[in-house]
């Protein structure tokens, strides 16, 4: 049988818990578990667990509460605490409550178990029999205690559930920095390359580089071997390289982002304009026919040989748009280009998407015939993020802002739409600064961080220089 005593004096060694509160009902719950379990066996006759160890903890369903069934939880040591403890890693949604829970607790083997709680009051602490039947308030559980099969060998645990306490949907902004530069230039460009911040600005006759580790500490930097008709913002990053274009149709690269060195593509008849974006390891360029002035894609691999591809579609942007490359949510590579003027001046609302076909031809798709949604615009920046487009900036042909100059798209460029006027609007809450919508500002997005930088930027009357950050709620929940 049970050793009475053993039980009792167990209790009293291992729980130093404020008793004067709860020991009545706590001695009468020994007593009775005690009586109960000398009935149910006969140590002589049955070999009994000693096993006390936890298995699992399952929230059941509560139609008062969505998504408690949802909780995971495992045993995880405690850092803190130098201790297990029984925790869902994933918190419980944005505030749910936790105080009408049905619990499951699952054991190698169990003769009772109890948990330990803040009483009401939360003053003291209160014990609970585990009948399988209970509804709890997790908010006041503290530990588990069980006994194995043996009713000798115990063992308990911490427990915790997280719920998440702050909106997973808000995105939070700050603004970093005011302004990096103060000399007059409207051209810019910003990029984080080989771990840096690097900002490229031109004010028509000097090229100035500007860098930084974290964003918010900028340096002057000397760099040396771009001419001063560099087209800024054609900027791109491929094969661990900085490249751009200038106005005569030369090609510069540079490994550090200081270094530049520039070379004549060298393909006869043709002069290359722009660059778009990389895809599939080939870097997008625009070039044109000097026979005709017609404009056609080409691509190349090592930045040294180029293939010139079909001619662009009429109404397809030369200048001014922004093009991304990202993969689909099937894990499909493709690009998006967006707005930007035509070679004849028109200003265009298009949405041009790529991507290869089944015969390994990449098509062109013209979303804006379906889906005319958008006005005309320019000077838009493009990032994929939390699978969706975010859009920044969009000025019309009068030189304004169009609407609060940010929108996003969930169906990869296909509709667009305003961002949640709660949730998503850029404003420095703490220090209550609201973002000025702005055109042809750098956008940034780190990976790892999740974070978003807006550097930079200009609308029809400033032009800025100034540093924001932002990030939305949910990706800092995500575990690495």
């Amino acid at each position: 049988m049970i050793n009475r005593y053993f039980v009792i004096t167990f209790a009293f060694q291992n729980f130093n818990y404020n008793m004067k509160n709860y020991f009545y009902r706590f001695l009468i719950f020994l007593v009775a578990i005690s009586v109960l379990s000398s009935c149910l066996w006969d140590d002589e006759e049955t070999e009994l667990s000693a096993n006390p160890y936890f298995v699992s903890l399952k929230f059941a369903e509560n139609d008062s509460i969505p998504g408690l069934e949802d909780a995971v939880f495992t045993l995880e040591v405690d850092p803190d605490f130098g201790d297990s403890i029984i925790v869902n890693l994933d918190s419980l949604p944005y505030q749910i409550r936790i105080d009408s829970v049905f619990p499951t607790f699952s054991f190698q083997s169990t003769t009772f178990a109890y948990l330990i709680m803040k009483d009401t009051l939360n003053t003291g602490l209160d014990t609970l029999l585990l009948t399988g039947k209970d509804t709890i308030d997790f908010s006041r559980a503290l530990k588990v205690v069980n006994f194995a099969q043996n009713g000798k060998d115990s063992c308990s645990y911490r427990i915790k559930v997280n719920v998440h306490q702050v909106q997973p949907e808000l995105y939070v902004w700050k603004k970093k920095m005011d302004q990096i530069y103060q000399q007059s230039a409207s051209v810019q460009k910003a990029v984080f390359f080989n771990d840096k911040f690097l900002f490229y600005v031109n004010s028509g006759l000097t090229n100035n580089l500007y860098t930084s580790d974290d964003g918010v500490n900028w340096v002057n930097t000397p760099f040396t071997g771009l001419p001063p008709n560099s087209y800024l913002p054609s900027i791109t990053i491929f094969n661990n390289k900085l490249h751009l274009v200038t106005e005569d149709g030369l090609f510069y690269s540079s490994t550090d982002g200081i270094n530049w060195i520039g070379t004549n593509p060298g393909v006869v008849g043709y002069t290359l304009k722009n660059l778009f974006f990389v895809l599939e390891n080939n870097l997008w360029c625009l070039f044109s026919q000097n026979a005709n002035s017609k404009y056609y894609f080409a691509t190349t691999q090592d930045g040294l040989s180029w293939h010139i591809g079909e001619m662009i579609p009429a109404k397809f942007p030369i200048v001014d748009y922004a093009a991304l490359a990202f993969s689909s949510r099937t894990d499909k590579p493709k690009a998006l280009v967006l707005g930007g003027n035509a070679s004849d001046g028109t200003l265009l609302s298009s949405k041009w998407s790529v991507q290869k076909e089944i015969n390994n031809q990449y098509k062109w798709v013209n979303f804006s015939i379906d889906n005319p949604d958008l006005t005309p615009l320019s000077g838009v920046s493009m990032i994929h993020y939390d699978n969706k487009l975010l859009l920044f900036g969009g000025m019309d042909k009068n030189g304004e802002v169009l609407g609060n100059g940010y929108m996003e798209s969930i169906d990869e460029g296909l509709t667009w739409r305003n961002t949640d006027s709660i949730y998503n609007v850029i404003v420095d809450v703490n220090q209550n600064i609201t973002y000025q919508p702005r055109c042809y500002q750098s956008v940034i997005h780190d990976p790892t961080n999740h974070y978003i930088y807006l550097i930079g930027g200009r609308n029809k009357v400033n032009v800025f220089s100034d540093v924001w950050v932002g990030r939305l709620n949910r990706m800092t929940f995500i575990r690495k």
